[in-house]
C-alpha cells in the first residue's frame, strides 16, 4: 500500500507512545521495538509533554522541533541544555549565551518533572 505524506510535524516520545499504544492495528516487530523504546525513555506523559512544548515555544520563542528535542531529553542542567540546543545554528547567538534564559528553560523542565513525580 502506497502512502502519501501530507504533512510533517515533530512529535515527542510521549506522543509517539500515546499514538502507538492506541493503534488498533497489530504492530510489526519494528513498531514494537519503537514502542518499547519510547516507553522506556519517555519522562513525561503525552499531555504534559504537549503542554511543556507549547510553553517552551511561547515563552522562549523556540521552534516546535527545538521544544520537542528538549521534552524528549528533559535536561536538568544548563550544560545538558546547551548540548541539546547546540545543533540549532539560529539559537547560538540568541540563546546559548544567555545564562538566564537557559536556566529558565531548565527550571521549567524541572518543574514539569517534579509535578509528574508527585
Amino acid at each position: 500500500m502506497v502512502r502519501k505524506v501530507i504533512s510533517r510535524t515533530p512529535i515527542s516520545l510521549p506522543e509517539v507512545e500515546k499514538i502507538m499504544s492506541n493503534s488498533e492495528e497489530e504492530l510489526s516487530t519494528l513498531q514494537l521495538r519503537v514502542l518499547n523504546y519510547v516507553k522506556k525513555y519517555s519522562k513525561l506523559p503525552a499531555e504534559k509533554a504537549e503542554s511543556l512544548i507549547k510553553e517552551l515555544m511561547e515563552k522562549f520563542e523556540l521552534t516546535r522541533e527545538e521544544a520537542v528535542q528538549i521534552v524528549d531529553i528533559c535536561p536538568t542542567h544548563v550544560e545538558e541544555l546547551r548540548a541539546v540546543l547546540s545543533g540549532y545554528k539560529r539559537l547560538v547567538s540568541f540563546l546559548l549565551f544567555s545564562e538566564e534564559k537557559l536556566q529558565a528553560i531548565v527550571d521549567l523542565v524541572k518543574r514539569y518533572l517534579r509535578e509528574e513525580q508527585g
